[in-house]
């Protein structure tokens, strides 16, 4: 099936989860497409609230999830055009069956990739989304990066603080981070590369997929309300432009997969013009 949206009728096809193991009635749990006028991606609600979100596509698979980039067994399709913007899989075996679950009856919920092993005669999961604390939306507040190998989990961005050092030392970080130093549009900010992460949440976003990066960034610092920004599409040298005009949500550290993304500072974060300005790590 395609997950997704015909943008023509507004028809959105999505998962529900059944209520319980034995009632098929619709639970609270669904998994689909959002943010589609924008940059879009998958996430998973409960309710209206965003539970975990997939990351955007990146020309290759969804930007938060690692493995799907090379998948020994699956062909990933993403379509996102005029008429219709969807997600689709199937199978470069056709001996091997796989499909997806969203199940609201394994712990807090979540979605399963599961796979028959023939020999036993039985299904097996292979993938089971949210993997831990990391990818639960938004764990480590906002302008905070989540790295489920570090300790603590949670670290500010590059240039920022926690909002609250009472509560980030107690390891509440609900309320994330904030600037050290105030942006100023007029006084020359700029930007640091931050590496190997799942891109933040794409609700207030700007995209144009005909710009390159130097553009991107031109486009960025006219615009004061920039936070940050990279490529659309990382296939090839990279192409298009998306821009982060909202607080900068649900980042996590993603070594075996990610992308790079522009974060904006104050100039004075990041030293003299002729400085590099890149980091790799927190």
């Amino acid at each position: 099936m395609k997950l997704g949206w015909d943008l023509k009728s507004g028809l959105s096809r999505s998962l529900s989860a059944w209520k319980n193991y034995d009632d098929p009635s619709r639970g609270d749990l669904t998994y689909g497409i959002i943010n589609i006028h924008g940059y879009p991606e998958c996430a998973m609600m409960k309710g209206s609230a965003e539970y975990y979100r997939s990351g955007p596509w990146n020309g290759f698979g969804y930007s938060g999830l690692p493995g799907f980039r090379t998948s020994p067994f699956l062909n990933l399709e993403f379509v996102n055009n005029e008429e219709e913007i969807y997600y689709m899989y199937g199978h470069k075996d056709n001996s091997v069956t796989s499909i997806l679950i969203l199940n609201q009856t394994i712990g807090t919920g979540g979605l399963q990739r599961v796979a028959w092993v023939e020999p036993s005669h039985s299904w097996i999961i292979s993938k089971s989304y949210p993997e831990d604390l990391c990818d639960v939306y938004c764990f480590c507040g906002p302008y905070s990066t989540c790295d489920i190998n570090a300790v603590p989990v949670c670290s500010c961005l590059k240039g920022f603080k926690p909002r609250s050092p009472k509560n980030w030392n107690a390891t509440n970080w609900s309320q994330g981070c904030i600037h050290k130093s105030p942006l100023n549009c007029t006084s020359g900010d700029r930007f640091v590369k931050l590496t190997r992460v799942k891109l933040p949440d794409t609700a207030k976003t700007w995209v144009n997929h005909s710009m390159d990066l130097k553009e991107c960034r031109a486009k960025c610092l006219k615009n004061c309300s920039c936070k940050a920004y990279t490529n659309s599409d990382i296939s090839g040298d990279g192409s298009g432009c998306v821009m982060w005009l909202g607080d900068l949500l649900d980042i996590r550290k993603r070594n075996d997969a990610g992308r790079d993304i522009y974060i904006r500072l104050s100039a004075s974060e990041i030293g003299t013009r002729n400085s590099v300005n890149y980091y790799n790590s927190f």
